[in-house]
């Protein structure tokens, strides 16, 4: 990948400085000099820091608006303060759960930062520190340790917050906004309770924007990671009701796996695959068109007419 890093000793293991090369994707290693790779400085990523580290790679440093992906490994335990200010492309963070300590304003301006990917360890998760910081939408897949693939996809929605002043008794107050918020509250002891997490639908789907519930209903159907069968019923009888939308949107985000498990696990009758052929039809989108009508003509074949002479 020709990613450089520049970093320094501690007593625990390597602190990284900041990291040069010419591609928007990094990858901290494990380990660097034989030593665990246990700190992300201050600053690390941010477009400007004090005390910039001499860069003898000859490469750029990947800061600022040239992060998009960020993969840590799970030795990592703490991240400096700003250590992503104003890294406004940034999208994707991949980190283990077992992060002891982040920094205050780790993730001011990171506005687009849409994606977390976590590798959940035992013991205390650091989740829900990081979803307080995001107010926008935010999707979350879960690997779980010693277990292949993907264990959970949690959608948690946005939330906006607005500072009201008291002008009598000279007084601002923050006001929270958004069911984003009661999603981020869904823990308990630091691990996600997902049947408070589920139960919030009852109320989300009146509230919250359409693409959100449709990708929340999709992910907590696709991956059912203890999911109950009253929250079951309640996300599948929802998107049925907006099936046509939903293929819409993946037709639109050309999300071939899940077109693929809405014809092919999810949709039951002639008319919910009609549904999703009217979709692709509409889209103009051939490849998707072809695999609803190869679906629905296994599962729901024509007979052919018989005529006695």
């Amino acid at each position: 990948m020709g990613q450089e890093f520049a970093y320094e000793r501690t007593e625990k293991g390597i602190r990284i400085l900041r990291c040069y090369g010419t591609s928007s994707r990094v990858v901290v290693p494990r380990d660097i000099d034989g030593m665990p790779v246990t700190e992300v400085a201050a600053y690390a990523f941010a477009e400007e820091m004090d005390g910039e580290p001499q860069n003898n790679s000859g490469l750029p440093c990947i800061c600022g608006a040239d992060l998009k992906e960020l993969y840590l490994p799970d030795t990592i335990r703490r991240l400096g303060r700003y250590i992503f200010y104003n890294c406004t492309h940034f999208s994707l963070l991949s980190f283990g759960s077992n992060i002891a300590f982040m920094g205050a304003g780790a993730f001011t301006g990171c506005g687009r930062l849409s994606h977390l990917a976590l590798h959940q360890r035992k013991g205390q998760s650091c989740l829900r520190e990081i979803l307080q910081d995001l107010k926008q939408t935010v999707l979350v897949d879960c690997y779980l340790e010693q277990e292949k693939g993907l264990a959970y996809r949690l959608v948690y929605p946005e939330f906006f917050e607005e500072a009201v002043e008291n002008t009598p008794a000279r007084i601002i107050s923050t006001q929270t906004h958004g069911m984003g918020i009661q999603y981020r509250n869904a823990f308990r002891n630091t691990q996600v309770v997902f049947h408070e997490y589920d139960r919030l639908f009852r109320t989300g789907k009146y509230n919250i924007d359409l693409i959100s519930i449709i990708e929340m209903a999709t992910a907590r159907l696709r991956y059912t990671y203890e999911l109950e069968e009253s929250a079951c019923a309640e996300y599948r009888i929802w998107l049925r009701e907006h099936l046509g939308e939903a293929a819409v949107h993946f037709l639109e985000q050309e999300r071939t796996e899940e077109l693929e498990w809405l014809a092919k696990e999810f949709a039951e009758t002639r008319e919910e695959l009609e549904a999703l052929v009217q979709a692709a039809n509409s889209h103009g989108d051939a490849g998707a068109l072809s695999l609803f009508l190869h679906v629905m003509h296994s599962r729901f074949p024509q007979r052919k007419k018989s005529f006695t002479l």
